[in-house]
């Protein structure tokens, strides 16, 4: 769907939605976004050669089209993910809020101008303000750089006078300051389930080293695609960021990303129960029919906690079925095999083995930082650059697992 087909039906629908929530803001439906698949997972034209192999945002199937193609010696007017970026995606929402419908417009790319005229943003803007009101206290703001196209993406969360629950505005700008895809839609969370509640056992270190971005990671369904699906919805992931930027040159080969052959490390000791190494990497963009871990690790770490750590780079495994680990060994590398959408880390604590089938636990990381700020003990959100805190001594023994 079409970037603003798409926004004119959120903005018509969210209404409906956000008055079905509850205050809470969960929702009354175990409704999917985008088919458990994070939206950024999108395979390009062929015609587009010198466009990033993915789409940018989370429900912005199209951004990575709209967005300035990648040209690494191009100095860009708005460099992805700095603070003139930033003050101008600010700038773009006041547009939206307070009505100044021509300025917006003449912000959009050549592409979203194609797909809607000015008349039809204003007669859209007048349905925001009948539908949900005016806006009010601000809840959060985060930007996060796109993992397969050259965008900064700005989220901007914000009560409403006439809704119950949150409301989410999306903008991904290029490296123009131009607008290539525009979303509103209400905060959306999962039904709670057995592990709404669950306090972790094992004390998890986060399975890298230096800052990394998370790119899905909270409990909202915008924040953590993995969130609609039952199995899974705890998992998190993250991607390794330079200049703003997750990759270099055009993106199209796995070694233009630079977290491609980091190593990725085991979070806490214990004993390896899986792991498979069988799988080749592929281009990015270009995921595999059949959906698969890839090569992976599973960990056992006692009291029916496992730490699965798929994707991981081919022929790049340093351990084996049996094999104690510490916290902090490595385990093996940063890849794009399986169901990998783009070289990226994830992890996920889950309740077994592998058989039952298992599934996902919160992952309470402890000692990091997020955002420059140090952090006891917490679950990384979406858009945050985290990173281990000093070491500490690490536990070296392990219950059955």
């Amino acid at each position: 769907m079409k970037a603003f087909a798409r926004l004119a039906v959120l903005i018509l629908l969210a209404p409906a939605l956000l008055l079905a929530q509850t205050s809470t803001g969960q929702s009354t439906a175990g409704s999917k976004t985008n088919d458990n698949k994070p939206a950024y997972a999108q395979t390009p034209t062929d015609a587009q050669d010198s466009a990033a192999p993915a789409a940018a945002a989370p429900a912005a199937d199209n951004a990575a089209a709209n967005a300035a193609p990648a040209k690494p010696n191009v100095p860009l007017a708005y460099p992805i993910m700095s603070d003139k970026s930033k003050q101008r995606a600010r700038q773009l929402y006041e547009y939206f809020v307070h009505g100044q419908d021509g300025l917006l417009y003449a912000s959009f790319t050549p592409g979203m101008k194609k797909q809607a005229t000015e008349a039809k943003i204003s007669t859209i803007s007048k349905q925001v303000t009948e539908k949900l009101g005016t806006p009010g206290e601000t809840l959060s703001e985060s930007f996060l750089p796109g993992l397969g196209a050259p965008v900064t993406i700005y989220n901007r969360t914000t009560r409403y006078s006439k809704v119950k629950v949150p409301v989410m505005v999306v903008m991904v700008l290029n490296g123009a300051g131009e607008l290539a895809d525009f979303q509103v839609q209400p905060v959306q969370y999962p039904r709670r389930d057995e592990y709404s509640d669950y306090q972790d056992s094992t004390k998890l270190r986060l399975p890298f080293n230096g800052s990394w971005v998370v790119i899905q990671g909270g409990r909202a369904m915008y924040d953590n695609s993995y969130a609609a699906s039952d199995d899974n919805r705890y998992s998190v992931s993250f991607a390794y960021v330079k200049d703003g930027m997750t990759y270099q040159n055009n993106g199209r080969q796995n070694s233009d990303y630079f977290c491609y052959g980091q190593p990725v490390l085991a979070p806490a000791a214990g004993v390896v129960v899986q792991s498979a190494g069988n799988s080749a990497d592929h281009a990015p963009g270009r995921v595999p029919e059949v959906q698969s871990r890839g090569n992976y690790v599973v960990i056992g770490h006692g009291n029916s906690e496992y730490s699965l750590l798929p994707y991981l780079k081919a022929g790049s495994l340093k351990v084996r079925p049996g094999q104690h680990v510490k916290q902090g060994d490595v385990v093996g590398e940063c890849g794009n095999s399986g169901s990998s959408f783009a070289p990226h880390v994830e992890y996920s604590l889950q309740n077994t083995r592998g058989f039952p089938l298992p599934k996902t636990m919160p992952a309470q990381f402890v000692n990091y930082t997020a955002d420059g700020k140090a952090v006891a003990i917490g679950e990384p959100l979406r858009g945050q650059m985290i990173s281990n805190g000093p070491a500490t001594p690490p536990v070296e023994t392990a219950a059955k697992p």
